[in-house]
């Protein structure tokens, strides 16, 4: 592992200690709503690729 992200895993390690166990709870749903909000990214793009695949297919069926 690089020295610079060994280091900012100790900041982070710091930072998570000096947290409150609310603040560390709080701080942990953002990170799941990210990982959602990811996700749900992810879903959307590939729909919007599906819609455009399906959309040329039937384009060139009309040929």
């Amino acid at each position: 592992m690089p020295h610079g992200m060994e280091q900012q895993e100790m900041m982070m390690e710091e930072l998570w200690e000096a947290l409150s166990d609310d603040q560390k709870k709080t701080l942990m749903k953002r990170m799941i709503d990210a990982k959602i909000m990811m996700k749900e990214g992810m879903i959307k793009h590939f729909q919007f690729k599906i819609e455009t695949m399906q959309l040329v297919k039937k384009m060139l069926d009309e040929c």
